[in-house]
């Protein structure tokens, strides 16, 4: 395909993404593949782009092909050989990576959320894109407030997760509106998540998926549309109780556990009137293996500055690895686009002994060390306490993550009895 200017030639690779987060160098708006292919030609670094309605994602490489209905992928040049798409993962579930899950458990979250506001950027089925602010426009939440609000962060600096060289509101400190810099006070499209956190027409700075079945579909909200599935589990008033989640890609922030009565209609009001308080001596990284390592005082526990007040959350304990710092306060510390290699990649010592934080990362979206960054080797695991007295029923178990590094809040839902 040609350029409209005939700046040069494009090969175009149909219904792909080329699902490279690390990758991504730009977020432009296009209203071709034409206009795209010229973006990338003048763009110094530029060799590829994924085009999906009316956004154009500029990339280095094409690393990561996915199948995407609609989007229209590409590169500078003669399309050079490459290997068959993969088939989508058994489970739908971000490159198959957490298949044991089963469905689309981890593509349902909230974004454009913004601390302090009423509601999130994608809830007005807007289809202008909704991107971040320069040098990271890929980066939704970065250095931008999705609405007119006024309030200023809350989260202690001893439980940061990015950025933690920045000062306080500079101008550097480029993640200070985004979720867990106020835990609990940004808002959620649903409690229970929303489809690939966006309508199909909504186009936002970074990935956004989700394969359409025959429950749901990109844009449905969770608590509508996902049926009770009784989990067998009963947990008695006064015990304390094992949670536990995994990580696919690594914002940092950190995420609390909530209760709603089921018999009542489920929204963030529901789940706030029941915040459940951790044990703070059994936070623990269990790796896939079974192996288990008990945090002890390394876990980071919140409940200042918490909504609702008083609420206790807990710090993400896996350190995220950047794939650059530029717009922060250490650019130099992890050098972009492709980073992870530098020595302060790793946004704060990793807890775990094994993890010796220079890692090898790898620059392909999969990066983590033994218990840093993507990390995909186990989860984290938690007790919380059911609070005495709580009324004997069927509940729902909500899990919130609020994240530091975008402006996204990942959630999902459990059925549980209370006894």
């Amino acid at each position: 395909m040609a350029t409209p200017d005939g700046a040069g030639q494009c090969y175009a690779d149909k219904g792909v993404n080329y699902n490279n987060h690390p990758h991504n160098m730009r977020v432009v708006s296009s209203a071709t593949v034409g206009d795209c292919c010229d973006a990338c030609h003048k763009l110094e670094g530029c060799t590829a782009f994924t085009f999906d309605k009316t956004t154009c994602w500029l990339k280095n490489s094409t690393a990561g092909r996915v199948h995407m209905a609609g989007a229209v992928s590409g590169g500078i040049g003669p399309k050079p050989p490459m290997p068959p798409v993969p088939p989508p993962a058994r489970h739908q579930c971000d490159q198959g990576i957490r298949e044991s899950a089963g469905g689309q458990p981890c593509l349902w979250w909230s974004q454009g959320c913004s601390i302090g506001c009423a509601s999130c950027a994608t809830d007005t089925k807007t289809s202008k894109a909704i991107t971040g602010n320069p040098p990271h426009a890929d980066k939704i939440g970065f250095r931008k407030r999705y609405c007119n609000s006024t309030m200023e962060p809350t989260l202690p600096k001893r439980a940061w997760t990015m950025n933690v060289r920045a000062v306080d509101g500079a101008v550097n400190d480029s993640y200070r509106y985004n979720p867990w810099r106020a835990p609990g006070f940004a808002p959620v499209s649903d409690p229970c998540g929303q489809a690939g956190a966006r309508y199909p027409w909504t186009p936002v700075g970074g990935d956004s998926s989700f394969t359409n079945t025959s429950l749901a579909q990109m844009g449905n909200l969770g608590s509508k549309v996902l049926k009770p599935t009784p989990s067998g589990v009963t947990w008695k008033t006064g015990s304390s109780v094992r949670v536990s989640w995994g990580i696919r890609y690594n914002h940092g922030g950190g995420y609390s556990y909530r209760l709603c009565k089921a018999d009542q209609e489920l929204t963030e009001e529901c789940f706030q009137k029941t915040p459940l308080q951790f044990n703070r001596s059994q936070s623990a990284l269990v790796w896939n293996n079974g192996t288990r390592y008990n945090l002890g005082d390394k876990a980071v526990f919140v409940d200042e500055g918490t909504f609702p007040k008083g609420s206790t959350w807990a710090r993400n304990p896996i350190p995220r690895v950047a794939d650059d710092t530029t717009g922060t306060a250490d650019p130099a510390g992890c050098p972009g686009p492709n980073g992870r290699s530098g020595p302060r990649c790793i946004q704060f010592p990793a807890l775990c002994p094994q993890d010796n934080g220079r890692e090898p990362w790898s620059t392909d979206g999969s990066g983590q060390g033994a218990c840093s960054g993507d990390w995909t080797a186990g989860v984290i695991s938690d007790e919380v306490i059911i609070p005495k007295g709580l009324a004997p029923g069927a509940y729902v178990l909500g899990w919130r993550w609020d994240c530091e590094e975008t402006a996204q809040i990942w959630q999902n839902c459990a059925d549980v009895t209370i006894a």
